[in-house]
């Protein structure tokens, strides 16, 4: 089958036109074809071609404006200059002391964070007296926090819920002094046990490509049959990229939500919106500054036509291939493979699951009695010592989940398979 579109006719003109010795006749046939038959070729590309892109605008998917990505750096080390990365929670940058806890953040594997959350308390031991401390663990509160505000956002905003990457936000904890005063002691201290002292950072911050701005908005009162509705238009900076997504914060039920070039408009019942914070989640390049050396972690997934379809028509066609494409989807830039999967009754303690949308708050079985759909990965040796190599996998089991709703999702690290690199 020959490509048309790949065909090179200027190319197989002029060889052509060598080929006529008469140079009056070769004069009159490269006129006539380069005017003639030249602008009719150059005519079907720009054809093709606004074929192309139209194709590609109707199968766009709703939520690739609101990709999210985090990654963590030292306090001491943000830069609040980077047009990229903002701080989960406001005032992280600033250094205040919390004296009802101190939020640490555990450079460590699974199975290591797994045991730190089991941990009924950790100790810690003033420098100076040697006087030690208990603390209560728990998971940041005011990250998970943020985490249902996000969740919150992108359903008033009417976008489709897209799993999270949580492999940094749960690896805060929160140490609790177990104090008669419940304050965190004045003096310097550290870790008691060897186990933790390396794998445990303190000053530390979670980052994120979210950066919020308080609006003000136009109404317009729309005229309605029976009943009276208004429009409210925001308009943004005009600096700001097209591409990057934005979601609003408003007290009112949103009726719709509609994106324009430089503004977005809003339907509600209300004549009037007040204390509007709207949101642009930052689809471009990740901004590099000094001291920003942690991985970063995206719900960003491998674009292509046949993905673009599949989600478009919403048919998962549940397959071994489809599957495998699934995971190299949502590998993004982790060498993962997928050995193959079956079928169990039940599940072993060892297995990864797929719980980053836990907090969503949505049960679908309430005893949850369904099978496990237990997938085995290839573990790549090219990534030992990745201690987010496993929050990788449950991201991706995570994903799975919302799409094999009649089973419970898990995974298992098997030797070296072969590998699925990010193009």
């Amino acid at each position: 089958m020959i490509d048309e579109k790949g065909f090179d006719y200027e190319n197989y003109i002029q060889e052509q036109l060598r080929q006529i010795d008469d140079l009056d006749e070769r004069r009159f046939a490269k006129e006539l074809l380069t005017e003639s038959l030249g602008k009719m070729i150059a005519w079907s590309e720009e054809k093709y071609t606004a074929l192309e892109q139209r194709i590609q605008k109707e199968l766009d998917l709703p939520w690739r404006y609101f990709h999210v990505c985090m990654t963590v750096i030292d306090r001491k080390d943000y830069d609040p200059i980077n047009t990229f990365w903002f701080p989960v929670c406001e005032g992280d940058e600033k250094k205040i002391r919390e004296q009802s806890h101190e939020t640490v953040y555990l450079e460590a594997d699974e199975q290591s964070r797994k045991a730190f959350a089991a941990m009924d308390m950790l100790t810690g031991v003033n420098e100076t007296t040697g006087e030690s401390f208990p603390f209560k663990i728990i998971p940041s509160q005011k990250y998970r926090e943020s985490m249902d505000k996000l969740y919150r956002l992108f359903t008033s905003n009417h976008v489709p819920w897209q799993t999270v990457h949580m492999g940094h936000m749960e690896r805060f904890f929160d140490l609790i002094p177990l104090t008669e005063d419940g304050k965190m002691p004045d003096a310097d201290w550290v870790i008691q046990d060897d186990r933790w002292k390396t794998k445990i950072k303190r000053g530390m911050m979670l980052l994120w490509n979210i950066p919020q701005a308080a609006v003000s908005s136009r109404e317009y009162r729309v005229p309605c049959i029976d009943e009276v509705f208004y429009e409210h238009t925001f308009f943004l900076q005009q600096e700001e990229k097209t591409e990057d997504g934005y979601l609003v914060d408003a007290a009112e039920d949103i009726l719709s939500i509609r994106y324009e070039q430089n503004r977005i408009v809003l339907k509600t019942r209300e004549q009037a919106l007040e204390n509007i914070t709207v949101y642009r989640l930052g689809q471009g390049e990740p901004e590099q500054s000094a001291g920003y050396r942690f991985p970063v972690l995206s719900n960003r997934r491998k674009d292509s036509l046949s993905a673009r379809y599949s989600h478009r028509m919403g048919n998962f066609i549940q397959t071994p291939a489809e599957l495998k494409r699934k995971v190299e989807e949502m590998a993004d830039g982790y060498r993962i493979s997928l050995l193959g999967y079956e079928i169990l009754d039940r599940a072993e303690e060892e297995f990864l699951e797929g719980d980053m949308n836990s907090f969503t708050g949505v049960r679908l079985f309430t005893d949850d009695q369904r099978k496990i759909l237990l997938l085995r990965f290839g573990a790549d040796e090219r990534e030992q010592g990745d201690y987010l190599y496993e929050s990788q996998i449950r991201y991706i089991l995570s994903g799975l989940q919302m799409e094999f709703l009649e089973y419970r999702c898990m995974g298992v690290l098997e030797g070296a398979g072969v590998v699925c690199d990010k193009e």
